[in-house]
């Protein structure tokens, strides 16, 4: 089996697909990234993380999101730890851009599914 077909292989991204071109399995494990499309470097701006926007995700003992992790480009910038039931998959954080940010960026969203593994999106973001 190649990592094409294996949920668990690797990570499912949806980066570049329209909503119209999502699976529903996609539709409901895709990270949605709510940030500006410009930001001030050195400035703090809001970056918003929820998943089963498009399709509702299952939030249960069995079936559920244990983590969300923000990416700037490839560099971490947080991770939450979530808990079935009490929790659900949507986060906000603060991020501020460097000087050494400037020009296109890439705001990154990973989620992981106890079920179907971990799902990618992004969001460009100019930093001025």
């Amino acid at each position: 089996m190649s990592c094409e077909n294996d949920l668990f292989c690797g990570i499912n991204s949806v980066a570049g697909k329209s909503v119209d071109e999502m699976t529903e399995l996609e539709k409901k494990h895709t990270p949605v990234i709510t940030a500006p499309d410009k930001v001030k470097a050195g400035e703090p701006f809001e970056v918003k993380v929820e998943t089963g926007v498009y399709v509702k995700h299952p939030n249960e003992y069995g079936h559920y999101f244990s983590w969300i992790e923000v990416y700037l480009d490839d560099t971490p910038v947080a991770r939450f730890d979530l808990q079935p039931v009490m929790s659900s998959p949507s986060v906000t954080v603060k991020v501020t851009a460097t000087h050494s940010h400037e020009g296109k960026r890439k705001i990154k969203a990973r989620a992981f599914c106890n079920l179907h593994g971990v799902w990618e999106n992004e969001k460009e973001v100019e930093v001025e």
